[in-house]
């Protein structure tokens, strides 16, 4: 590049940067005289708790987050996973099962073991 393309160069840059900070500045104007308008409350903002709209809080929604079990198995205790008892509550294992089975849910007490 010669110098003058280099001085062409800088001065379109100066030129268009200058231009920019003036069509900025007449868009958004003075800062300092910047005005805000507000209109008042109707009523003050106040500490009590008032119970959610019923068409915006829907209490019977259901919630993705908890596991949904379909039949006439209720999780009691809520936790989002059916213990033993809570399945034979509800029919799903027999409590003569449930007396073999350990806390891991092996079998200790089978006598179906291969060493006999």
């Amino acid at each position: 590049m010669k110098q003058s393309d280099i001085f062409s160069l800088i001065l379109v840059a100066g030129i268009g940067t200058l231009a920019a900070f003036l069509i900025c500045n007449k868009l958004m104007g003075d800062p300092n005289m910047a005005k805000t308008e507000f209109k008042e409350l109707k009523q003050a903002v106040t500490s009590d708790l008032q119970a959610p709209d019923a068409e915006v809080y829907n209490i019977m929604s259901l919630n993705p987050t908890i596991e949904v079990y379909v039949g006439d198995c209720v999780d009691i205790d809520q936790n989002g996973i059916l213990d033993t008892a809570e399945l034979v509550a509800c029919g799903k294992k027999d409590a003569s099962e449930v007396e073999g089975e350990g806390e891991d849910g092996s079998d200790e007490g089978s006598s179906d073991s291969e060493g006999e």
